[in-house]
């Protein structure tokens, strides 16, 4: 074989290595011994060397392996000048072939570097050390990927729910768990579920181990479903329940959060061994029940927007109150003047209406509105503008016009007084008579 030649990775002496692809213990413990006294090493083929950089010429790289020749690495095993090794540098070469007449050493630094993958591969299998490797295309089924030789995962051992999942891991680095290697067939399987199982699993456990109900701890919105969210807290997930979202009724958890998004909740069940964790996040958000007092009072006309009608009245949001967000409940009785008997006559979800304040309950996080006794409200407002306007249109009259327009002749100071005052109120009474009689009929 000339230096010219490629070396095969694959052939040339794998029948005189062992299934494991290490030499014969005698001649490495021989080869060791003459090492330790400063002999010159008798080099088989196959055999992994270690070795110094002794130059670095045209035709290839030559390495003091020990022996009484130097080995000789092929330049063409490099692919640029950036890859070729420094003088002095510490490498691993394969013996190809030894030649005592001409006194050259083949070696070869692909070769080693293959038989240094095989072994690693076979020590991973035998004791579960996790490698990493290279996702190189999608197969039928499952996956190619580089461990230094081509490796294959079964679908049935990828962590992807789907088929789009998989295509998603070409060209990633995955975590992979050894499951078989056979140097002779060139067989290598792994998998990538086994070893994000057992990652979940132990941040299961770390995680479950700080976890204590009332604390507040960050987590990640793995899923929603109409009920609420699961939260990723770090290989365990909670669920945050729909009712402990928000102080306000939340009709679709997909209004208030998104999957992926980051969020902070409180801790407030942990059940069967932590196997079902339940979560909440208004406990933590400002409660706004505790201040509602100092902007709300009973008697107090409000807007809000109707957001449920139920068989006994309906619920609606306040609005335009800053620092206020909340929902009371306007009853069925309180929706008209009459008799109501389907509170969707009245309301319609979405609707903005005007409402009174019936009562507050802050302890008791009520709060009831009055549809009614806003509409009275509103009738007695316009009745009293009514009549302030009346009264601003009347022209101004002296008392003595007002006198004898009513008829009344020159009196003493104190008894004119009075009756002029009489006059007045009478006159002030009749019309009050007259506007509400037309208020009546109206």
């Amino acid at each position: 074989m000339t230096s010219d030649e490629p070396i095969n990775n694959e052939t040339e002496y794998e029948d005189e290595t062992t299934e494991d692809g290490q030499e014969d213990s005698g001649q490495d413990e021989m080869s060791q011994a003459m090492a330790a006294v400063g002999a010159p090493r008798d080099l088989a083929r196959g055999e992994i060397v270690e070795g110094i950089v002794a130059a670095v010429g045209e035709d290839g790289v030559a390495v003091d392996v020990g022996a009484k020749f130097e080995g000789v690495i092929p330049r063409a095993e490099f692919a640029s000048d950036g890859d070729l090794p420094a003088v002095d540098d510490r490498i691993e070469v394969a013996v190809v072939h030894v030649d005592e007449e001409s006194g050259v050493i083949r070696v070869s630094k692909t070769r080693a570097d293959y038989e240094r993958v095989w072994r690693r591969l076979q020590q991973a299998e035998k004791t579960g050390e996790v490698v990493s490797a290279m996702v190189t295309e999608r197969v039928r089924g499952g996956l190619r990927v580089d461990v230094g030789v081509p490796g294959f995962v079964p679908a049935s051992h990828v962590a992807a729910r789907s088929p789009q999942a998989i295509d998603r891991l070409v060209g990633r680095e995955l975590r992979l768990r050894v499951l078989e290697v056979s140097r002779r067939s060139k067989k290598v399987v792994l998998s990538h579920r086994v070893v994000v199982e057992e990652e979940r699993e132990a941040r299961r456990k770390e995680t479950l181990s700080r976890l204590y109900e009332g604390a507040v701890v960050e987590g990640r919105v793995r899923s929603l479903t109409s009920y609420g969210a699961f939260v990723d807290l770090g290989g365990i997930d909670g669920l945050l329940h729909v009712s402990e979202m928000s102080w306000l009724r939340v009709e679709n958890p997909a209004d208030l959060l998104r999957v992926g998004e980051q969020i902070k909740v409180m801790v407030l069940a942990i059940e069967e061994n932590g196997e079902r964790i339940s979560l909440g996040r208004r406990q933590i958000l400002p409660d706004p029940w505790a201040t509602v007092g100092e902007k709300v009072k009973p008697g107090d006309m409000v807007r809000a927007r109707i957001t449920r009608v139920v068989r006994t009245g309906a619920f609606a949001r306040l609005e335009g109150i800053e620092g206020v967000e909340l929902e009371g409940f306007i009853p069925i009785r309180e929706m008209a003047d009459g008799q109501v008997s389907d509170p969707r006559e009245v309301v319609q979800a979405g609707q903005s209406v005007e409402a009174k304040v019936l009562d507050l309950r802050p302890e008791s996080r009520r709060m009831t509105l009055s549809l009614a006794e806003a509409a009275q409200e509103r009738e007695r407002q316009e009745y009293r503008q009514i009549m302030a306007d009346r009264m601003s249109d009347e022209p101004r009259r002296t008392l003595g016009e007002a006198l004898r327009q009513a008829g009344v002749t020159a009196q003493p100071t104190g008894e004119a007084e009075a009756q002029a005052e009489v006059q007045a109120e009478a006159q002030a009474e009749a019309q009050e008579d007259t506007a509400e009689e037309e208020q009546d009929e109206g």
